[in-house]
């Protein structure tokens, strides 16, 4: 014990020792009271209040310091790892913070706070799969954590999984009181797949609630402004404008909608009032080379489109505009220099492939040119085949609120024409088909959009009902099984997986996937139902 006693002091002094160097290197004093007490008696606790003093006057190094001394001499503090996480987090080192944050979560899996850090953390580290489970574990911890659905929703939304961003987030975001960050989420998700009525209705509601609100009114443009409502989204953003005259961003709302609008003569006028009060604003002065491009004044334009691109280097649209201007100069190494920065900034336009195709044939790069015009002409087929297929689906989904199933399934099968690798598309026509009574038909769309999507639990789960509707419980326990694997948070899938399992006898089974259900929703009028029914079959074969 003495030994012990005595190496453990040997621990504390050296320790100590090594916070004192670090922090006379970086520059650092503590409080003397805290000082005084780490000679005398160093403790964790102390330590971490030295962090905390040093994180409150910004000097994060020496708080890091304190912390990693810390969790030496308390390994088991959840809280210190989430402290040194958090001062990782400030000195640039998203890698070292999210290494702290793990510590946390393993030691504390019950505190939310440190799961919401490392999920963000790992998002940003490109480590997305991690990224979902923290999210995923997060909203188990907290269901109606905002800032999970938000974190969770996202991801979703960026893995194209659209249907399953709705899921999660109408709940949350269906009423008008709901948070606007989710409202902005769900606006997204239905945007994203196609679904721009349900979009425009969700955003003008919670504009009705938050009219002065420029993240939901730059929503409502952007849904108007895919729906080729160019005017309405002109009359708008300028109302908008005019109420909050003093608002740069709801100045450059209207700037962009003109511009997009190709309203010349007015985004010209907004644009030159904007440089005098904004001259360093990079989109004012893409807005203002623009105009100067289009009257053919190409050294004022390439001037000012060479400072937006110095202040944002990743604006592709500027470094477009940038090599046309450089074309008209007769500098077609600077264009071809633009043009090429546009594709690598991934911009999908085909007009950056036909420009830089062009400039390529000028400067004798023939083979090069061809290429470029090659990929040019397949990205305007396929973007042709995308309208076409957006806008029989928008009729189609009309026809469907209209009750004319029929004519919506026929407009289903146009757009499927044009993109028929579109697995939203195929599970849009199973709905059709659902509601003409056509099962056959509508089996077949459901297994097409699974074979391009197997993630689509929504798919998924109506094959499954499908098949235990004929009596083939083991196909549909395999795609109940699959649309949980997909989605989680799906509490429908889980209920009926936990009914087709009771159907084959498979209690034990059929009992964690109703307290699965449960514990996603545990009010569940229907899971509640259900596993009294288990229970009970399970007694009638005892």
């Amino acid at each position: 014990m003495h030994n012990r006693f005595r190496l453990r002091k040997h621990l504390w002094a050296t320790l100590l020792s090594f916070a004192v160097t670090s922090t006379a290197r970086a520059d650092c004093t503590g409080p003397a009271s805290i000082q005084a007490e780490l000679r005398t008696n160093p403790k964790a606790a102390a330590f971490v209040r030295l962090g905390k003093w040093f994180e409150v006057r910004h000097k994060y190094e020496c708080a890091a310091e304190a912390y990693r001394s810390a969790v030496q001499l308390n390994p088991r503090s959840a809280q210190t790892f989430e402290l040194l996480g958090t001062a990782m987090l400030a000195l640039g080192n998203l890698s070292a913070a999210a290494s702290a944050w793990q510590q946390s979560v393993k030691i504390d899996p019950g505190s939310i706070a440190p799961h919401l850090k490392l999920a963000k953390a790992l998002e940003e580290l490109g480590r997305g799969d991690e990224a979902k489970s923290e999210w995923e574990t997060a909203l188990k911890v907290d269901p109606k954590s905002v800032e999970a659905l938000d974190g969770m929703s996202r991801h979703l939304i960026a893995d194209g999984d659209y249907g399953a961003a709705i899921r999660l987030l109408l709940p949350a975001a269906e009423n008008s009181a709901a948070k606007e960050s989710l409202i902005l989420d769900l606006a997204q998700a239905y945007g994203k797949s196609g679904m721009l009525d349900d979009a425009e209705a969700l955003v003008r509601k919670s504009l009705a609630v938050r009219p002065s609100s420029l993240p939901l009114t730059s929503a409502l443009i952007t849904v108007l402004m895919n729906k080729r409502k160019l005017q309405e989204a002109k009359d708008v953003s300028g109302r908008f404008a005019e109420s909050h005259p003093q608002d740069l961003e709801a100045q450059r709302l209207y700037l962009r909608v003109l511009v997009t609008a190709q309203d010349w003569d007015r985004e010209t006028q907004l644009a030159r009032k904007l440089l005098t009060a904004h001259p360093q604003d990079p989109y004012v002065l893409y807005a203002t080379g623009v105009s100067e491009l289009r009257a053919g004044d190409y050294s004022g334009a390439k001037l000012h489109l060479e400072q937006s691109v110095a202040l944002d280097p990743n604006f592709a649209g500027a470094h477009f505009r940038l090599g046309l201007a450089l074309v008209k100069l007769g500098d077609a190494p600077g264009a071809k220099r633009e043009f090429e920065e546009v594709l690598k900034l991934g911009n999908a336009q085909p007009e950056a492939h036909f420009e830089l195709a062009k400039v390529l044939n000028a400067l004798g790069k023939n083979e090069e040119a061809q290429r470029e015009l090659t990929i040019y002409r397949e990205a305007v087929d396929l973007d042709a085949a995308r309208s076409l297929a957006q806008a029989r689906s928008d009729e189609a989904q009309r026809e469907m609120s209209a009750g004319n199933a029929q004519k919506a399934a026929a407009l289903y099968r146009e757009a499927l024409q044009a993109t028929p690798e579109d697995a939203l598309l195929h599970y849009k026509l199973s709905l059709a088909l659902d509601s003409m009574g056509d099962t056959a038909g509508e089996h077949v769309a459901l297994e097409k959009a699974v074979q391009i999507d197997p993630d689509m639990a929504i798919a998924q789960n109506q094959l499954g009902y499908l098949d235990s509707r004929e009596e083939d419980y083991a196909a549909a326990e395999q795609h109940f099984q699959r649309a949980v694997r997909a989605a989680p948070d799906f509490t429908d899938a889980w209920i009926n997986l936990a009914a087709t399992l009771g159907m084959e006898s498979k209690f034990a089974e059929a009992e964690q996937a109703i307290a699965s259900a449960l514990k996603l929703d545990p009010k569940n009028d229907q899971a509640r139902q259900l596993k009294q029914d288990l229970t009970t079959a399970q007694e009638r074969q005892k």
